[in-house]
């Protein structure tokens, strides 16, 4: 039997991610079963145990892949000539125009992590992977002359996460939720928090609220 190309392994692991990513928005993660993604696939459970042998190592393979096209997104705005262009792009791309089972599935994922150490391992890791790159942004963007150099750059960072999954959560149990009109508003907020200001060092303070407060002042 030929040796199927690694191009045509990624195929197929997609091709069952996708497959795995219907299945648990729409019927949550402990009602979906091996076969239901076989058949959502159209793969013998064979075919599938190739490639994934639980439910938990689907979990990785999707949160793996999501933190792959952050990344790459990431890299995008870092070649951006303005950091507040690049992450109104990123609001966009991650955020707004997110397909509405992906966002389903977030909250499903972090869901079983409060009860799945297996799962809760796996999204603590793509979090920490995702915030060091965002530390990273910001840092450069600080060297540069973007940011407010009194910001404390991982405290502001944790605030944006927040902020992030605060717009999943509204999006996925709100129909009616204007997500597009959110992040514009989120978008203010980020840039009035981080812009560069007259009286930066003596105002902007890392203590709890201190940085909004008197930013919005």
């Amino acid at each position: 039997m030929p040796k199927i190309s690694n191009e045509k392994q990624q195929e197929r692991r997609d091709h069952i991610l996708e497959a795995a990513e219907t299945c648990f928005a729409h019927s949550g993660f402990h009602r979906t079963t091996m076969s239901d993604i076989c058949r959502e696939a159209r793969i013998s459970a064979g075919a599938l145990y190739l490639y994934f042998d639980s439910k938990e190592a689907l979990i990785e393979g999707i949160v793996a892949r999501d933190r792959d096209e952050f990344l790459a997104s990431f890299a995008a705005i870092a070649g951006e000539g303005d950091l507040f262009t690049g992450l109104a792009a990123l609001m966009d791309e991650c955020v707004v125009n997110r397909p509405p089972h992906k966002i389903v599935l977030f909250l499903e994922i972090g869901l079983e992590a409060t009860r799945n150490p297996a799962v809760a391992k796996t999204l603590t890791h793509c979090d920490a992977v995702i915030a060091a790159s965002l530390v990273e942004l910001l840092e450069r963007a600080k060297a540069a002359g973007q940011i407010n150099p009194s910001v404390p750059i991982e405290e502001a960072v944790n605030a944006m996460s927040v902020i992030a999954d605060g717009l999943f959560w509204r999006s996925a149990t709100q129909p009616r939720f204007d997500v597009a009109a959110a992040g514009n508003t989120v978008l203010l907020m980020i840039a009035a928090l981080l812009r560069p200001t007259q009286n930066a060092g003596a105002d902007v303070r890392a203590a709890s609220g201190g940085v909004l407060k008197e930013t919005f002042q």
